[in-house]
């Protein structure tokens, strides 16, 4: 598939299924993907080692092991440039630097939380530029938190159902450019967008259980989905272009600073590079 080219969104992509292969011995139960503003790309996984980080052009440069990591969700960058990883069954969030070192967990493994509580099986994690954070919770629970950027919990939203508001699968976050609150309510089949109070203001629809979300520096939205698809909005929340990935389904997606899309795929697992021509 290295040679396909297609359109997205108005764009000319090349498709490069083959990043990433300086670390093929490694890669084994992919679950996510995200990119720093130094031009790093963090491969996220269930397995050891549980981080990949390569450079844009799909060389290896460093892997994190750690045995206490073995359910790995979806991951952030915080404003401040710490990683933050969402244990999904381990019920908790745990922050490393950016050499790999543990700094600390915020939930705990043995004590999940209650209807509402932080940490039920938490799915996913986003920051504002101010550094206060929204959690996405998840598969236990069907609910939002708020937290400051002294990881305090300040509020939380959301209950099961199918009403604006409500959730099913609360299964990826993203805090967008205008400071919305953007969250991928995956069996409900839509994209549900709050204020940072948790006040509904409308949903990206037409999406069959989508999985994860991210935003590009010109405002663009990106989502994967289980169609298997890659959808795209505009900065005025407008469809305008839809691409099919190459896994069952794109669990993770990110866009780095040049405006390329990466697609951590899963069943088969892969990294799917798509480069802007």
């Amino acid at each position: 598939m290295t040679d396909m080219i297609f359109r997205l969104g108005g764009k000319t992509y090349k498709v490069d299924s083959n990043w990433g292969d300086d670390a093929k011995q490694y890669i084994n139960n992919v679950s996510a993907v995200s990119s720093d503003r130094d031009g790093f790309i963090y491969v996220l996984q269930r397995s050891s080692p549980f981080m990949l980080i390569f450079n844009t052009y799909g060389k290896l440069m460093d892997q994190w092991h750690n045995k206490e990591i073995t359910d790995a969700h979806y991951l952030e960058i915080s404003p401040d440039g710490e990683v933050f990883i969402v244990e999904r069954d381990h019920h908790r969030i745990v922050v490393f630097n950016k050499q790999g070192e543990m700094l600390r967990m915020i939930g705990d493994k043995y004590n999940p939380g209650n209807i509402g509580e932080p940490f039920n099986h938490p799915s996913d994690i986003s920051f504002t530029n101010d550094g206060d954070f929204f959690v996405s919770d998840g598969y236990g629970n069907t609910h939002v938190h708020h937290f400051d950027k002294s990881e305090e919990h300040i509020n939380t939203w959301g209950q099961p159902g199918t009403e604006a508001g409500s959730f099913i699968t609360p299964h990826a976050v993203l805090v967008d450019q205008k400071e919305r609150v953007l969250v991928t309510d995956r069996e409900n089949n839509r994209v549900q967008i709050f204020d940072r109070s948790g006040k509904y203001l409308k949903d990206l629809p037409n999406v069959f259980h989508p999985m994860d979300i991210c935003q590009d520096k010109d405002g663009f939205i990106y989502v994967t989905d289980q169609v298997p698809s890659l959808h795209i909005f505009n900065p005025d929340d407008e469809f305008v272009g839809r691409c099919r990935t190459f896994g069952t389904f794109g669990h993770g997606v990110t866009v780095d600073e040049h405006g390329d899309i990466y697609i951590a795929e899963m069943m088969p697992d892969g990294l799917t590079k798509m480069t802007g021509l």
